[in-house]
């Protein structure tokens, strides 16, 4: 079979985005040397290499990708019919011009079902996905209630032909004690980390509810132990800076920024991750934290208790004393720490990218009847 996978995001997207396509694209061609791979990259990219390239059943075809809704519908049908592929794995929006199998990589349809934590732009700009989706072969999602939402809002007419295909987490992801104190102290310095404190990693924006995670701060009965928030400016973003003048915590509270390479070691020297998040399609930063061995404390909400299991401490997110009342609880209890540490830790190793690309291996296969599948073979 020849397949065809938009890894236009592999170096370079947004930060969830980025991270799911590397990974599940590297998956892919480990786990499988029996299909031919074409590797749709961005065009800007062309100097860096791309680690599977040396594989003799990887091709690498390099794209415009100035815009991903019109690269997908435009050009990437040509660089298809060019390679005669059978089947072309999309990130969200597919080509009804492509004449292979199309399968459609939908993250998330949040901006219907929580339409407030959008822009005007953001809503307009996926506002095509739903008649493209129509013309999939198939579409796989990150969670079953993704799945749900899919249903709900008319994206596919029969829950068969929606795969669920979980994210992994990258072993990149690991406990402090795998760190060299060196490693420790180097990461502490550059990104000023206190000795002890909270983590939020997310996009700041008002769906991750950082806004209310900082309101609960001044609850803590804790109150020395300050905030680092990973992550940048987003559309639609939060209030963030206006309240925490407003509460008087700006002693408390450290920003630093997006990171990427070194964001393990971060995640590894927090004390407990908190993630009050209104609306998750996955969440994929409480399955990192639970990697690296730290307590969590998320949102009772969409997909983050089927993600997390009996290894996450839950919060309804509107209630900052709630949250904070979680946090104390586990500030205060060393052994319920390490409880939720071995928990977090044992729960996300049923979380592997290898698993991932073998449920989208499975799918590609489900959008061909027995004959044409021993066709594309």
């Amino acid at each position: 079979m020849r397949i065809g996978i938009d890894a236009k995001w592999y170096f370079e997207g947004p930060p969830s985005g980025r991270r799911v396509v590397r990974c599940l694209t590297d998956a892919l061609i480990a786990l499988d040397d029996k299909n031919e791979y074409f590797i749709l990259l961005n065009s800007k990219h062309k100097n860096r290499k791309f680690p599977g390239s040396t594989r003799k059943n990887v091709t690498c075809c390099y794209v415009w990708a100035g815009n991903n809704l019109l690269s997908n519908v435009f050009v990437l049908p040509y660089f298809s019919s060019k390679h005669k592929l059978d089947v072309v794995l999309y990130q969200n929006f597919v080509s009804p011009f492509d004449s292979a199998k199309r399968i459609a990589y939908i993250h998330d349809v949040l901006f219907l079902s929580n339409p407030e934590f959008y822009t005007a732009y953001e809503r307009l700009y996926f506002s095509p996905l739903k008649f493209l989706t129509k013309r999939s072969d198939r579409i796989i999602t990150v969670s079953e209630e993704e799945k749900r939402r899919l249903l709900k809002y008319g994206y596919g007419n029969e829950s068969t032909k929606i795969d669920v295909a979980y994210h992994g987490v990258d072993p990149t992801f690991k406990p402090i004690e795998e760190y060299s104190r060196e490693t420790l102290n180097q990461i502490k310095v550059k990104y000023n980390l206190p000795e002890e404190f909270l983590l939020f990693v997310g996009r700041l924006n008002l769906r991750k509810n950082i806004d209310n995670l900082l309101r609960a701060i001044p609850h803590l009965k804790n109150k020395n132990i300050p905030l680092v928030i990973v992550g940048a400016d987003n559309w639609k973003k939060s209030n963030h800076i206006e309240i925490i003048k407003i509460l008087g915590i700006e002693n408390r509270i450290v920003f630093t920024g997006a990171i990427y390479d070194e964001l393990p070691i971060v995640y590894a020297m927090a004390k407990i991750f908190c993630f009050p998040s209104f609306a998750e399609s996955f969440g994929l930063p409480p399955l990192e934290a639970m990697a690296s061995g730290v307590p969590i404390v998320v949102s009772n909400t969409t997909a983050l208790p089927e993600i997390c299991g009996d290894a996450g401490t839950y919060v309804t997110p509107d209630k900052p004393e709630e949250i904070a009342n979680e946090i104390d609880a586990l500030l205060a209890d060393s052994e319920r720490q390490l409880e939720y540490r071995r928990k977090g830790v044992e729960r996300a190793k049923k979380f592997t990218w290898e698993e991932a690309a073998k449920a989208v291996l499975k799918s590609f296969s489900s959008t061909f009847d027995s004959t044409d599948f021993e066709k594309a073979h």
